[in-house]
């Protein structure tokens, strides 16, 4: 196995993991900083995604004079978290964020601005306009100014390589990862590692995320003694499903009153809308909340949908009609330019016919837990970004995930490298084995199941009858000796388990057999390796 040595080493190349190794190798320039990326770095991972009209990263600068202040937006945190938002946490994010924006200003990052005055926009969640944009290519660019800075500086950077597993020295600390280039297998010993490998919605049939996203540092960190909270809330919200694109349907759309039919070519919203509660009324709200969550009524239109293609109405590609021709190019060019130039690009004109449009997993709020210096509790490993968990609780103001990335990448970039600095030398390991079989044709057809029945039962409704079924379909393949499928049956694991503990409704997680949202329920579940091995879960 070819053996690559450095002080520390970030996993993960979005907005996070570049954070990260621009704050180690600035306060340590004596260190030597990999990158280890799944893909291209600046081109691959979900900050890199291009998915929606507008996406956003929130910072209280009151530019718009609307009464923003850190105190609002920590309060609005707090709220849409529904109780299970780490306090400390989200006062770090409303405190700094201002701080952690003007520094990527000041390193080259041009936010939309209106007469030489940058612009923000109020998203879902927020209270206040908050959010800073660069259109739809927010994440995007910041990634590419932080690129530049990163080179210029001297951190390495490995392309193509997907870290499998941590490697442990016999002491316990982290002392490394495993990763596969092609059929190579690469040990990157390290004195501290810095996770930041984003979410899993690839591992969801539907999803808005690309390839990369399978939850391997969720894993990872599970195997290596790490925790992980909130695991049952996640966001999942309208896309486009035909044509073929990855993009969400959000903002001004709704305000458009979309006509929405099944194949049967019936509008079905309204049956779904309980007496008082009008279709129109629902879709005002889902303008201000994309993702499905039980805090507002707009969960009646995301419910609807997916309940039309659960119940077999849905269209071939797993949706349903989604039709604005009654609104002309004028105007939808005024509201929504992005959105309906991408579909144009893509072969459908909204002026002129419909599209179809589906439920979509999209980001994660929980993950892995850590302090206010993305510290793990496993020593010598870090963590930030969508792979982490606490801050944003049941539920998440838009626009909060990019700065979550900025804040905690800078505090966990900055520990890991002070953490290195007083280590003398690494851990020597003589001898790292990995065991990896190849994914066999009854793998892909696993692989192929869980995405099936993750999606039916863990997204916008779950039961027990559900939740139980993923259980057994977990049990059955237990023990595949193939670490991929290894890692998405133990994130089915994680995530069902944790959602069958809940028996209740909060935020982003709807139990249809427990509708309603439990004030003894206020508490975050937390889940850790057992010593069988098998996830143990426990009540924070």
């Amino acid at each position: 196995m070819e053996k690559i040595d450095c002080d520390i080493l970030i996993v993960g190349g979005g907005a996070a993991g570049s954070r990260a190794a621009y704050e180690a190798k600035k306060l340590c320039p004596e260190l030597k900083v990999i990158m280890a990326v799944r893909g291209g770095f600046g081109s691959s991972g979900s900050t890199n995604l291009m998915a929606s009209e507008s996406l956003g990263i929130n910072a209280p600068f009151n530019f718009m004079d609307d009464g923003d202040n850190s105190e609002v937006f920590y309060k609005d945190m707090m709220d849409t978290g529904a109780g299970l938002a780490d306090p400390n946490l989200c006062r770090i994010l409303a405190n700094e964020s201002c701080k952690r924006v003007e520094e990527l200003i000041a390193l080259g990052v041009k936010f939309d601005s209106r007469d030489g005055k940058i612009i923000q926009r109020k998203l879902s969640g927020c209270t206040k306009a908050r959010s800073l944009t660069c259109g739809g290519s927010t994440g995007r660019e910041i990634v590419r100014v932080l690129k530049r800075e990163i080179k210029k500086l001297g951190v390495e950077v490995v392309e193509d390589i997907r870290i499998l597993d941590l490697v442990k020295g016999d002491n316990g600390k982290v002392c490394g990862a495993v990763g596969l280039i092609g059929e190579k297998f690469i040990y990157i010993q390290a004195k501290a590692v810095v996770i930041a490998t984003g979410g899993a919605g690839r591992i969801f049939k539907y999803n808005v995320n690309p390839l990369s996203l399978e939850g391997d540092g969720w894993c990872m960190a599970y195997r290596a003694g790490a925790r992980l909270i909130n695991m049952e809330f996640f966001q999942i919200g309208p896309a486009v499903f035909k044509p073929n694109i990855m993009f969400i349907i959000h903002s001004h759309m709704w305000r458009l009153k979309p006509r929405l039919t099944n194949v049967y070519g019936e509008e079905f919203l309204n049956k779904y809308c309980p007496l008082g509660i009008e279709p129109s009324e629902v879709m005002v709200l889902k303008a201000m909340s994309y993702p499905f969550s039980v805090r507002t009524d707009a969960k009646y239109l995301d419910i609807a949908i997916f309940k039309e293609f659960t119940e077999g109405r849905g269209t071939d590609t797993g949706g349903v009609y989604f039709d604005v021709t009654h609104v002309s190019q004028e105007t939808l060019l005024d509201k929504a330019p992005i959105t309906y130039q991408i579909l144009k690009q893509a072969g459908a004109d909204l002026a002129k016919e419909r599209i179809e449009i589906g439920m979509v997993v999209q980001n994660f709020n929980g993950g892995i837990l850590i302090d206010s210096n993305g510290y793990t509790g496993v020593e010598g490993l870090f963590a930030a970004g969508e792979v982490t968990g606490g801050v944003h609780g049941a539920d998440r103001p838009g626009g909060n995930n990019l700065i979550d990335t900025q804040v905690f990448g800078y505090r966990a970039g900055r520990a890991c490298a002070e953490y290195a600095s007083s280590i003398e030398r690494k851990p020597q390991i003589e001898d790292i084995s990995f065991n990896f079989s190849t994914i066999t044709k009854e793998d892909e057809l696993i692989i192929k199941k869980s995405e099936e029945i993750y999606y039916k039962n863990l997204t916008v409704i779950r039961n027990r009858l559900g939740l139980e079924d993923v259980l057994r379909f977990i049990d059955s393949y237990w023990g595949r000796p193939n670490i991929v499928v290894q890692n998405r049956l133990l994130l089915g694991s994680l995530i069902a388990r944790a959602a069958l503990m809940r028996e209740e409704s909060r935020g982003t997680h709807y139990r249809e057999d427990f509708p309603k949202t439990n004030p003894l329920w206020t508490k975050r579940i937390l889940i850790l390796k057992s010593e069988k091995g098998y996830p143990s879960l426990e009540l924070l």
